[in-house]
């Protein structure tokens, strides 16, 4: 692969990184709760992670090339269509999108089950391997020498993780928060002494007249 291309690869798999999913916002918890001593363990479980399920992915898609080269235009195709699918749906993710809890309700503690978490969570479920395969499919084609690419790939995006994954370590309170709206309080929200029942505010005199 030419010099360009890697810098576009690593680029776009920089950007890739940014996207918000369960993964970045556990990266983002981890910092925010434990500090960013934590990085060591998070940012390596999920760079590795990351480039295990594009290693993953790969295979398949050698074999396409391999014996069906003329395939891998429609499914370049198919691959845009799910990668835009996925940019639209990581804002939405529920998992991401959800409110953030005070308390420590991270899965691990110790550093080296914080890195098996991370390198399992990006393997156990096909979400982030048919992702890394789409965007492999953009990098690749009939003529692009597959047995050098896909060794200088794997390093280039391994790096690149760690850089996208950084930034979601390193200011937690942006990946957090940046998709989550404050919701604006009422009138009666304000109000000393305020008590929701069924939804609907009531104050704690009147509360205690009923009483």
């Amino acid at each position: 692969m030419t010099l360009e291309t890697l810098i576009a690869f690593g680029a776009a798999a920089i950007f890739l990184v940014l996207l918000p999913s369960p993964l970045t916002a556990l990266v983002a918890r981890f910092s925010l709760q434990k500090g960013r001593r934590t990085a060591f363990a998070t940012l390596a479980g999920m760079s590795l992670g990351m480039t295990a399920a594009l290693t993953l992915a790969a295979l398949p898609l050698t074999a396409i090339a391999v014996a069906l080269p003329g395939a891998l235009g429609a499914l370049s195709w198919l691959g845009i269509a799910y990668l835009m699918f996925y940019v639209l749906w990581s804002f939405q993710d529920p998992s991401v999108r959800g409110p953030v809890s005070d308390n420590d309700n991270l899965p691990e503690q110790n550093a080296l089950r914080i890195f098996v978490h991370f390198v399992s969570g990006c393997l156990k479920t096909p979400r982030y391997v048919a992702l890394t395969a789409a965007f492999l499919l953009q990098f690749i084609g009939p003529a692009t020498a597959l047995q050098p690419a896909l060794m200088e790939m794997p390093a280039v995006f391994f790096f690149a993780a760690i850089g996208g994954s950084a930034i979601h370590a390193a200011f937690p309170h942006w990946s957090l928060n940046r998709l989550r709206r404050k919701k604006a309080m009422s009138p009666a929200s304000r109000k000393l002494g305020t008590r929701f029942i069924a939804r609907r505010a009531v104050s704690a005199g009147y509360r205690r007249i009923a009483a």
